[in-house]
């Protein structure tokens, strides 16, 4: 694809990284950018073919903060190509557009946003030949538009194997509303997938990106805006497949989603038996070793399909001669267990290489949710979605952990130019860390970030805070919240920290809370430049003073 662009050789960020190892175009055909929908950018590399690319359209007006990131993968004929909803933009909105690899920048151009007068929107970028028939999905029409309202239904197909499993993902592309969704979904034998979300607490108008991904690989993106609901706009939810049995099945048990269903384990071998139930390829699995204490050669397993993914008991046994004990744990789900296939297998002992391998189908009932959903009392993420503070303020972030243990920060990215990652933790039991963010020391030699309360606790990532020679830009910076100690690829929440301008100009020359001569930070409260904040007055009091002696001085040599 002959691409008419301009090279541009970005200096290296990172220390004996060549420049040419760094280079990027992009077509000049991706220009101008207006403010509509489905805006390309599209462009050549000289990295190779895989490696992913993140390109970012950072507004340059904080009266207008915005900030657009698309991850693109290299193609084999070494292009790239980038799709972003610009509609919620205002024409004449001044931007930067940066390519990065591995937080090198590899290019980065100025422009405005241009006003459209008519159809501005951009014709989606082809993927490379072969690929997309890898990894085709579509997305029916029926699922548009999104509504600020719950069960709203994502529903598609695509030519992946039955029992696939997809990420269906909802990520805010409006800086002053952020969301992050997704959903697990499974590939169903007629090809299908669905999807639901809850969207009430979406205002309308916000632009949002929808995509699904497999194993890393994105199988489509689209940019939408959440309408506005006039009425109910609750969406229906269709049957999902689910298999069934047949004569050939010798070891299938059935039961509804949300009921208890029978698996029975012969011991007449005698001897204890392990149980396993699911695989971590449908996201379930729970182990347990089943005994046979009544010695009748049958141990009869209750599976509770509405306690599994919950503190309930899901594994327990039928007769009160019998015993079980769990020796895998199964994993914390959202909502009562999917319908769907599950292999259970049972072992003689542990190391059993032909397992007695059966089925557990369960069948789809419209009301398990409702009846069996696991109660919560918050959700993991931002509890505000956007934080705001003046510059030169100490503004708060509060953090709900939920069930989390830990929870890791990340303030910031490189197109901000400043970063910093910290992990937070609960210590005083209220399941929430409010973060407490000092506009003035970040970037500079004083802590950043601390705790509103003593009992939790903050560690900030050795080395990941960028070093500021000024006081912190006023501008809109990206909050990721991940699960645990480590960041992982895609965030578990998002939202925006918005600093605004300060009005006190004096906080710049002292910013650095450093003496630059002695290198002593002074006492808290202490003015930075010594006595003259109160000097000041006192040299204004005494003046007036001095002025008023003299005239009295002059008044008795007069007389």
């Amino acid at each position: 694809m002959a691409l008419a662009a301009v090279l541009i050789a970005a200096t290296a960020t990172a220390p004996g990284l060549a420049a040419a190892e760094q280079q990027a175009t992009v077509s000049e055909d991706s220009f101008p950018l207006h403010s509509d929908e489905q805006q390309v950018v599209t462009g050549e590399t000289t990295l190779d073919p895989g490696t992913e690319i993140a390109v970012e359209i950072v507004s340059r007006e904080s009266s207008s903060p915005f900030v657009y990131k698309r991850d693109a993968k290299v193609q084999s004929n070494g292009t790239f190509a980038a799709q972003f909803d610009m509609s919620r933009v205002s024409a004449n909105t001044s931007y930067k557009l940066s390519a990065y690899a591995d937080a090198d920048k590899l290019y980065e151009r100025n422009g405005t946003v241009e006003e459209c007068e008519s159809n501005c929107t951009d014709a989606t970028a082809a993927a490379e030949p072969g690929v997309a028939a890898k990894q085709q999905a579509t997305v029916s029409e029926d699922s548009f538009p999104l509504y600020p309202y719950p069960q709203q239904v994502i529903t598609g197909e695509t030519t992946l194997e039955s029992g696939t499993e997809m990420t269906v993902r909802l990520v805010s592309e409006d800086a002053s509303s952020p969301f992050l969704k997704q959903r697990e979904v499974r590939v169903q034998p007629n090809g299908t997938f669905v999807a639901q979300f809850d969207m009430s607490g979406v205002p309308a108008n916000t632009s949002y990106e929808l995509s699904a991904h497999v194993d890393g690989d994105t199988l489509f993106e689209r940019t939408g805006t959440v309408a506005e609901c006039d009425s109910n706009c609750t969406d229906p939810v269709p049957d999902i497949q689910t298999p069934t049995e047949t004569d050939e099945d010798e070891n299938v048990v059935t039961v509804s989603q949300g009921e208890t269903a029978e698996i029975p384990v012969s011991m007449t071998d005698g001897g204890n038996k392990t149980l396993s139930v699911g695989s971590e390829a449908v996201n379930y699995q729970i182990n347990a070793t089943v005994s046979d204490d009544d010695e009748d050669g049958e141990v009869l397993v209750l599976f509770d399909t509405a306690a599994a993914g919950t503190d309930a008991e899901t594994l327990s046994v039928a007769d009160d001669g019998d015993s079980l004990t769990v020796t895998a744990t199964e994993p914390e789900l959202p909502s009562t267990l999917a319908p769907a296939a599950y292999t259970y297998r049972v072992f003689d002992g542990t190391t059993d290489d032909s397992p007695t391998v059966g089925t557990l189908i369960i069948e789809g009932n419209e009301t398990a949710n409702e009846e069996f959903e696991v109660e919560e009392t918050a959700e993991f993420g931002f509890e505000e979605s956007v934080s705001r503070v003046q510059q030169g303020d100490t503004g708060r972030i509060p953090i709900v952990l939920a069930t989390a243990d830990a929870a890791t920060v990340s303030i910031g990215s490189p197109a901000t130019n400043y970063e910093i990652n910290a992990t937070v933790r609960d210590g005083n039991g209220d399941d929430r860390v409010v973060l407490l963010f000092d506009t003035t020391a970040a970037g500079h030699d004083e802590p950043t970030l601390e705790t509103a309360a003593d009992a939790d606790a903050v560690a900030v990532e050795s080395g990941s805070e960028v070093a500021l020679d000024s006081q912190l830009a006023a501008a809109s910076y990206e909050l990721s919240l991940f699960r645990g100690t480590e960041a992982a690829d895609e965030p578990d929440a998002v939202g925006t920290l918005l600093i605004t301008d300060g009005t006190n100009s004096s906080a710049d020359a002292s910013s650095d809370g450093v003496d630059s001569v002695t290198g002593e930070t002074p006492a808290p409260g202490q003015s930075q430049d010594g006595d003259f904040g109160i000097g000041t007055g006192a040299l204004a009091v005494g003046g007036i003073l001095a002025i008023a002696g003299v005239g009295i001085c002059l008044r008795s040599l007069m007389n």
